[in-house]
């Protein structure tokens, strides 16, 4: 099997960049959904929470397709992948603690203070 070679491609902005970024997530839980559903991922994520199971599903998802990506590098199509699919995970999991437990905090607020809905904080 050949090497794959490094590429390059042309410089994207921040904005499309992120766009990018959004476009293949969507594409990639789609693609999750359809072959999975989500009734594991809830349960996976309970399972998560349950700490004396040891570090569950996610864990090991997340562990993988981090070191794949490093391993691998950015600089290839197989480390891209790795790295998107890892951040793909996480989002799968936030999407089923979310569907446990309700929305997301109002974001824009430094880790570890929570400002309401009203815009008081916690």
């Amino acid at each position: 099997m050949a090497e794959e070679q490094p590429t390059s491609r042309p410089e994207l902005d921040d904005i499309k960049a992120f766009e990018h970024v959004i476009y293949w997530l969507r594409g990639e839980r789609n693609y999750t959904i359809g072959k999975f559903g989500t009734d594991k991922d809830r349960q996976h994520f309970r399972e998560w929470e349950d700490h004396e199971n040891g570090w569950g599903h996610w864990s090991n998802q997340l562990d993988n397709y981090y070191h794949r990506a490093w391993v691998l590098g950015f600089n290839t199509e197989v480390g891209k992948q790795a790295l998107a699919k890892f951040v793909s995970t996480a989002v799968g999991m936030l999407s089923a603690g979310i569907q446990e437990y309700g929305e997301l905090p109002k974001p824009g607020v430094p880790s570890g203070e929570i400002e309401t809905r009203g815009g008081s904080k916690e």
